[in-house]
């Protein structure tokens, strides 16, 4: 089965996630809403004893330190117009922890996706290998995205969080107070919660930003990535930010994954086919 939490926020509607961030780190299934307790596993949250990095698969692991993202941090994935790819990397991150956890023997990791606009596309995430069984998909509105953001984090029960803080082009317009919690001010101070939140865990957090938004100073994040995309087949990528100052100059790498993506006409060719079908439906939710 697959599982998309879909929560209305209306008015009252939020206590279905904040109960479920609320059980942990003591988490009980009683103490979650029924159509939750049956997909967590009962545990005391993502913890980390040592943090290795969360290693990519080649080639995006030759162009990283240490052949991944760091854990217990905050990643940025910056692009034009959000459109470089780093949804796919983001999604690569997730089954990668995932393939990890389920090679260690252990209960396959969880992920959470924050979607604001609601362009995610289901199929198209489970071409990228991500086990949607374990994804928790929410809806927050933009001007509760950061705050939402944060609950997720100290919540420590999942190993990648993706937040989709700039959105794509042909998503729905926000509302003026939306657009008022989407400057990367607003974030900056936002990112040091979540920075703080994800001390001594096994956690990343990618934030999916745009290269075009004003910043006043870059996020305070352990590493910031840029990617550009150079058509189906490759993308461009720099470490612009590492917290040990393992910074490169910008690499092409090829980036279409036969192996996952069988079809000729594949899921991978740019980033609006990973999310154009969910950005037409924005108004009537996922398929």
């Amino acid at each position: 089965m697959t599982f998309f939490a879909q929560p209305e926020w209306r008015q009252g509607s939020t206590d279905i996630m904040f109960r479920f961030m609320a059980a942990a780190p003591n988490l009980s299934v009683p103490a979650l809403p029924p159509s939750l307790s049956r997909w967590v596993s009962v545990g005391p949250g993502v913890q980390a004893s040592s943090r290795p990095a969360l290693v990519m698969g080649s080639p995006l692991s030759t162009v990283l330190p240490e052949g991944g993202f760091p854990r217990g941090a905050v990643v940025e994935l910056v692009s034009p117009a959000n459109l470089g790819h780093g949804l796919g990397v983001a999604l690569e991150a997730c089954a990668k922890s995932q393939e990890e956890s389920a090679r260690l023997g252990a209960d396959m990791a969880w992920c959470v996706f924050l979607d604001p606009d609601r362009t995610l596309f289901g199929p198209a995430v489970q071409a990228s290998g991500v086990c949607l069984e374990r994804l928790l998909v929410l809806h927050p509105p933009r001007h509760l995205l950061a705050q939402t953001a944060v609950r997720v984090a100290s919540s420590r029960l999942f190993s990648v969080i993706v937040v989709d803080v700039a959105g794509v082009p042909g998503a729905a317009p926000a509302a003026k107070a939306d657009v008022r919690a989407e400057s990367m001010q607003v974030w900056w101070k936002a990112t040091r919660r979540l920075a703080l939140a994800l001390e001594n865990t096994n956690s990343t957090l990618f934030l999916l930003t745009k290269s075009e938004a004003h910043r006043p100073q870059n996020l305070p994040v352990a590493m910031r990535v840029e990617l550009e995309n150079r058509g189906p087949d490759g993308l461009v990528v720099r470490v612009a930010k590492e917290k040990s100052g393992r910074v490169n100059q910008p690499r092409q790498i090829a980036w279409t994954r036969p192996g996952r993506f069988p079809s000729a006409a594949s899921l991978v060719a740019g980033e609006l086919q990973l999310r154009a079908l969910g950005s037409h439906r924005a108004g009537g939710g996922h398929p």
